[in-house]
């Protein structure tokens, strides 16, 4: 019962769906991906929400003192104003760098000394009376407390010549050492110092532990910091910046109060100064901002809608374009707070153009400056945004190398730069030249930089054919292109030649030939499979399908295809000629084969679409172009004699055979484009397969008396 419910459940939903679906494919811009809908979505809320909190109104308000500021307040003037913030940091910077000031208090140092002989006057007199000695040590300690026993142990018993040694060394040692001064953390080294003094003295050893211990117990710390003279320090500070306190040029476009800072005096004060009144952002504002974001993403829509409908069908390159949008958004937002100058649109143009199309990347810079001037409210910024996107965009929309972008930082520095001191002459604001110059440098180089240094990575994990990417595959080093020479070599050198004849037919009709030869390269790379089932490899030998009923025969050689486009996915190669590989043969009808059906069993019992490759037909010029030159090279190589009319006679037989077929109907081909390409393709095949001169049998050819010897410069000569 549970199963059942499920099942209803299921069915129902599903019911829904296909229902949903059907209705949303009615409109006519969105109409082809469900995914689609989710990404325009996304868009629409991420732009709306980074628009919410733009940097220009025009409304006056006074931001209350003690509030925080609830808009980003931007200069609308170049002034000079006294930083108050700024000195007071210099100054307390200034209080930081003064050095501590010691003191040596030489009161300390001298009741040190009046201590020490304090104790000797007190053992002097003690020992002068008739008392015991326990009693003599007794009454010191309550005296002296701070004195060890065994030193008045040792001074009453000293005789008076090591009595008045011992005084004098003791002195002597306190009164070195804290003459030098000791701070309240040195007393450990201070200490330390009395003992290595004392342990040299040269007198015996339990006299010297007494001036040791004495000075010990006795000394202290009679260095400390002079405040007074780090407080005239202090006042000669302030008195400077007082004097001479801190001005800052405020430019134009300078964020002054930024959102969420609690408005002081000073701030008010400066905003006052530069006559910056704006309004509190309201819901209406928002809402005006979401509808400016709305309009710019309906250019992209509306561009890719009606210009690239199959660029909507591909979820992962759609993701793809909304992650790079998206995420320059961001970088506009957080870049631009530094300046308007440096906004990293010429990296986006960069990666849409090497990574889709250039047009498309075009619509991109325009749509993306747009969004450069919404949120700095400059319009200079908006057009130097948009000028070194353009520039980067028809510099690296032909790349066929790495190095191009390199040369695309010059090229895009240039132009920023140019666009900037286009304004300075315009506007004639030289303390802004500099710094506006500077950013533009950086635009141009991290601009075209980030696309080199990430572009790897997206190659590496999209299945994008970039130019790049493309190179790489087409060098004969690769492993996949090495296994395919070992394992099916005569179907490796037919790709080859291929591989030259499509790429000069779709350079004549300026179709991407860089991808129709990477894709000549890879396209019968399925052959590996079963190599010897196919005639250019079988050397000479013989030839299985002899002993095969056709229709296997067929089955074999069609799957040449899906083999291919496992190899390909196996090692990842790109989408494109993943499409050209099993796109290559359309469905065309296999003639060979069929004709042999038809012979062995009749027309009547042999269905000629059984007998058809299962395509798709080519959906591309370029996989079109490799198709027929596919075609024209195979049955131009099987002519026993190839001439010039031969070989014309061949190709418009083969050309039109395929287009009659209807393999040409979705490939956008034009029938100017397939002129050029029938000319071309009998141009290079006259000149690759040209008759050949029939050299002569040397075994027919008298040769010299070799009872004479070798011929000693004699020549052999045939003909004229």
């Amino acid at each position: 019962m549970e199963k059942k419910k499920r099942v209803i459940t299921d069915f129902f939903f599903s019911d829904i769906i296909r229902k949903l679906k059907i209705r949303w494919e009615k409109f006519p811009v969105v109409r082809y991906s469900f995914y689609f809908s989710a990404v325009f979505i996304l868009l629409v809320m991420l732009l709306s929400f980074s628009s919410l909190f733009p940097r220009f109104f025009v409304n006056p308000f006074v931001p209350e003192i003690g509030h925080r500021c609830p808009i980003n307040i931007i200069a609308q003037k170049s002034i000079e104003v006294k930083d108050e913030l700024a000195t007071q940091e210099a100054i307390q910077r200034a209080k930081a760098s003064i050095p501590l000031i010691y003191r040596i208090h030489q009161q300390i140092t001298q009741k040190g000394i009046r201590e020490i002989n304090q104790v000797f006057q007190m053992v002097k007199e003690v020992k002068s009376e008739d008392i015991p000695k326990l009693r003599e040590i007794s009454i010191l300690r309550k005296m002296l407390p701070f004195i060890s026993q065994r030193t008045f142990q040792r001074l009453l018993e000293s005789p008076e010549g090591a009595w008045q040694y011992t005084h004098s060394y003791s002195v002597e040692i306190l009164r070195k050492i804290m003459n030098k001064g000791i701070k309240r953390n040195q007393i450990p080294q201070a200490r330390i110092m009395i003992e290595r003094m004392a342990t040299s003295l040269p007198i015996p050893q339990k006299y010297a532990d007494v001036v040791r211990e004495l000075d010990q117990d006795v000394i202290k710390p009679n260095q400390f910091v002079d405040w007074e003279a780090r407080n005239r320090k202090v006042q000669q500070i302030e008195e400077h910046f007082r004097k001479s306190p801190i001005y800052i040029r405020i430019e134009k476009g300078d964020l002054i109060v930024p959102k969420g800072k609690i408005v002081t005096r000073y701030d008010l004060n400066l905003l006052q100064q530069l006559g910056v009144i704006y309004p509190t952002p309201t819901l209406f504002t928002a809402a005006g901002m979401g509808i400016l974001s709305l309009l710019c993403l309906g250019i992209l829509v509306l561009y890719l809608s009606y210009y690239h409908p199959e660029f909507l069908k591909e979820e992962k390159n759609l993701f793809l374009f909304a992650g790079i949008f998206l995420l320059t958004i961001l970088l506009i937002k957080v870049t631009t707070h530094e300046s308007g100058y440096f906004a990293p649109i010429a990296a986006a143009s960069i990666l849409v153009a090497i990574l889709f199309d250039a047009r498309l990347s075009l619509i991109e810079t325009a749509v993306l400056s747009l969004y450069v001037g919404l949120l700095t409210s400059e319009v200079q910024a908006m057009i130097v945004a948009f000028v070194g996107g353009a520039v980067s965009v028809f510099v690296v929309s032909k790349v066929s190398n790495r190095f191009h972008l390199v040369n695309a930082i010059f090229s895009v520095t240039i132009a920023t730069e140019m666009t900037i001191i286009s304004f300075f002459l315009i506007e004639n604001q030289s303390g802004q030249l500099l710094r506006n110059m500077l950013w533009g440098i950086w635009d141009g180089v991290l601009g075209v930089g980030i696309p080199f240094f990430i572009l790897p990575f997206i190659e590496h994990f999209s299945e994008i054919a970039t130019p790049f990417r493309l190179l790489e595959l087409a060098n004969p080093n690769e492993p996949l292109l090495r296994e395919f020479l070992v394992e099916a070599p005569g179907s490796y050198h037919h790709s080859m030649i291929v591989a030259n004849l499509a790429e000069n037919a779709a350079h004549a009709i300026k179709a991407d030939s860089l991808l129709v030869r990477a894709g000549a390269y890879y396209h019968d790379i399925g052959k590996m499979r079963r190599p010897y089932f196919f005639i250019e490899n079988q050397m000479g030998g013989e030839n299985p399908h002899d002993k095969l009923n056709p229709s296997l025969s067929t089955l074999i050689v069609t799957s040449h295809t899906k083999d291919g486009l496992e190899l390909a996915r196996s090692h990842k190669l790109p989408k494109k000629i993943q499409d050209i590989i099993v796109q290559h043969h359309g469905t065309r009808v296999v003639n060979y084969f069929y004709h042999q059906a038809v012979m062995k069993e009749g027309i009547e019992k042999v269905n000629r679409d059984d007998y058809r490759h299962e395509g798709p037909k080519p959906q591309t010029k370029e996989a079109a172009v490799l198709m027929l030159s596919d075609t024209v090279e195979a049955a131009t190589r099987s002519l026993p004699k190839p001439s010039h009319s031969k070989i014309e006679q061949t190709v418009k037989q083969v050309v039109r055979e395929v287009m009659l077929d209807g393999q040409l109907d979705e490939s956008n081909l034009s029938f100017n484009e397939l002129n050029i390409l029938i000319d071309t393709f009998i141009r290079l095949l006259s000149g690759m397969y040209h008759n050949r001169i029939q050299y002569p049998d040397l075994s027919k050819i008298q040769q010299p008396d070799e009872r004479q010897g070798q011929t000693k410069g004699k020549v052999l000569q045939f003909g004229n």
